[in-house]
């Protein structure tokens, strides 16, 4: 119509919002631990590298403020999903054994860094910088050095000892893959170690045909698909003979 301004006319344009469309709502209502099992499973799928609180949130049906709610940074939900991947590996107190229930921590953190293989860089780091405070795992130990005899001058020293060793062989034996063309590093690692010149290295050229790819340095099939179990055995026990030793030599002292 003249006279009219077309603009008056127009329906409202809807703003641009950078937030992102959530997937429909479950009839779940959501909470801490649904939203770190969707980090879990997010983190499986993808890495941590790759991890994503807005994802977290689309998979989850609702906007990232709701999960923002409960966790108020990607560090904080990050701690949350290393506690609940440790849950469980804290084990029974056992009377006058000591050994066996250091053996069984041990195979239990493993267990549960196989389970979430991506987790095992990150839970070593969230140790560090005590993210994710996991008090039943510091008393553990140190209620097992208690019963070890450990008197309380090297106590934070053996303490100190055994969290480092409970993280050390996972670790590094669930380490992934370079993200970029992992099979064709691996390819050129095979050919290199292949390739080692005897004349140099006599005693690893004798012994290579045992270490190719089921040693560290020289293999390139991950512990995820070819796990080092003698070795973690072997790591065990002599960290435990070695615990001894500085047990009775704290005693003795």
């Amino acid at each position: 119509m003249p006279g009219t301004d077309a603009s008056a006319t127009q329906a409202p344009r809807r703003q641009a919002t950078d937030e992102p469309k959530p997937k429909p709502k479950s009839a779940t209502p959501l909470s801490a631990e649904r939203i770190v099992e969707a980090a879990l499973a997010q983190i499986a799928e993808r890495g941590v590298e790759r991890f994503s609180l807005r994802d977290v949130a689309r998979t989850l049906g609702v906007y990232p403020t709701a999960v923002y709610w409960y966790f108020r940074s990607r560090n904080e939900l990050l701690a949350a999903v290393c506690a609940a991947a440790q849950r469980d590996i804290v084990p029974p107190p056992r009377q006058g054994d000591w050994q066996a229930w250091l053996r069984e921590l041990f195979r239990r953190y493993r267990q549960a860094m196989r389970t979430h293989p991506h987790l095992a860089q990150l839970v070593g780091a969230q140790m560090l910088s005590n993210a994710s405070l996991d008090l039943t795992l510091v008393d553990g130990i140190l209620h097992m050095l208690q019963q070890a005899g450990c008197p309380d001058g090297p106590l934070v020293d053996l303490y100190n000892a055994v969290v480092a060793a409970l993280c050390g062989y996972p670790t590094i034996e669930l380490a992934p893959l370079p993200a970029e063309d992992p099979m064709g590093w691996a390819a050129d690692l095979q050919q290199r170690v292949h390739q080692i010149p005897a004349m140099q290295h006599p005693v690893l050229a004798r012994h290579l045909h045992r270490m190719a790819d089921r040693s560290f340095v020289l293999r390139w099939t991950p512990g995820t698909q070819q796990p080092l179990d003698g070795g973690f055995d072997a790591y065990v026990e002599i960290f435990i003979a070695g615990l001894e030793a500085r047990l009775a030599a704290a005693r003795a002292g």
